[in-house]
């Protein structure tokens, strides 16, 4: 095989045999990988002054990457979590690429060894229990839209789902005999069970039952106006036109960015308020590590301190006989105890 061949070949492998196969990503996830690796090859074809398909693998190093990121973030003004991202899929391909060209390992692990962008992490987004009820309950159920909409919403909160996993969801995911369980095929085709409760576990089987698809296992359980899956968009665009409609009635959503996503971290939120266990979330949402449910502990925190904050004098607007002077009734009644 030429030399210059050899970058196209690895792509190719990487894409239909390592990432397909041997680990068993999502097709969303293979996307994302697709994206950042074809960035980052626009980008070297650019710098070298040639077609992608001359491109070797003789051009790609940590320099090359870097310059990179950095390109992306002043052209396309990607944000930290965007250029991270970025980051990760490169690293997953050339974490590959070790296995596979020895000789140029040490090139491939400096390219690994580059650190993720720090930046500020702003606190989750995530909505009180009144806001989840006016979103809902501002559905429009009479028409064929609305009754789907609201089952989704349900869904959404009751479950914490992710919505690649709420597109995918078909009959045969579904149990309704006591007690109600809906199984999730979740990021790398593990599975998890999450109890539904019994007002979405009616809601959603009166719907099946409405659209005669009850009793058909391999049937999606969402489908768009075109009679196809749902789509991730497609959820997104109810969201948004859910929330919406339901600003009218509860001004507070206006002050905040919703997406599917804050219901997934809402679900959270208000178990961890509620005193359940933080392993339980965990397997509940489907993390891999209980770090990432460990900051849903930080933002509860950070609530707390922003109360007690707000209920607290400020620091230093008065000295000791400025405050004595003040509530001087307060003292004297005190000092005749």
């Amino acid at each position: 095989m030429k030399r210059q061949n050899d970058l196209m070949h690895y792509i190719q492998m990487f894409f239909r045999d390592y990432l397909a196969i041997q680990k068993g990503v999502s097709e969303n996830t293979i996307k994302t990988y697709r994206d950042s690796l074809k960035l980052f090859l626009k980008f070297i074809a650019k710098k070298e002054n040639k077609t992608i398909s001359k491109i070797t693998l003789d051009n790609l190093d940590a320099e090359s990457v870097i310059a990179f990121l950095k390109e992306i973030e002043r052209s396309r003004n990607n944000c930290i979590v965007t250029l991270n991202l970025r980051l990760t899929s490169l690293k997953t391909f050339f974490t590959y690429l070790v296995t596979q060209d020895i000789s140029r390992s040490g090139i491939y692990q400096r390219i690994i060894a580059i650190p993720i962008k720090r930046g500020a992490r702003p606190l989750m987004e995530y909505l009180e229990i009144h806001e989840v009820k006016a979103i809902i309950d501002t559905i429009n159920r009479k028409d064929k839209s609305g009754q789907r909409d609201y089952v989704i919403l349900n869904l959404l909160y009751n479950t914490g789902a992710r919505v690649s996993e709420l597109c995918n969801l078909k009959v045969e995911n579904i149990r309704f005999e006591s007690p109600p369980v809906i199984t999730i095929v979740g990021k790398g085709q593990k599975l998890r069970h999450i109890p539904l409760w019994k007002e979405t576990s009616d809601i959603l089987y009166k719907y099946l039952k409405k659209n005669n698809i009850l009793n058909s296992p391999k049937a999606f359980v969402f489908l768009n106006s075109h009679g196809k899956p749902i789509s991730r968009f497609g959820i997104r665009y109810i969201v948004r036109r859910r929330v919406s409609d339901a600003t009218s009635i509860c001004q507070s959503l206006t002050r905040k960015r919703i997406g599917p996503h804050t219901f997934r971290h809402t679900i959270a939120m208000h178990m961890l308020q509620s005193g359940v266990d933080l392993t339980v979330i965990k397997n509940w949402l489907g993390h891999v590590n209980l770090e990432t449910t460990h900051g849903y502990i930080e933002i509860d925190l950070e609530m707390k301190r922003k109360a007690l904050a707000s209920c607290s004098p400020v620091a230093g607007s008065y000295d000791l006989d400025q405050l004595i002077k003040e509530n001087k009734d307060v003292i004297s009644w005190l000092e005749s105890l």
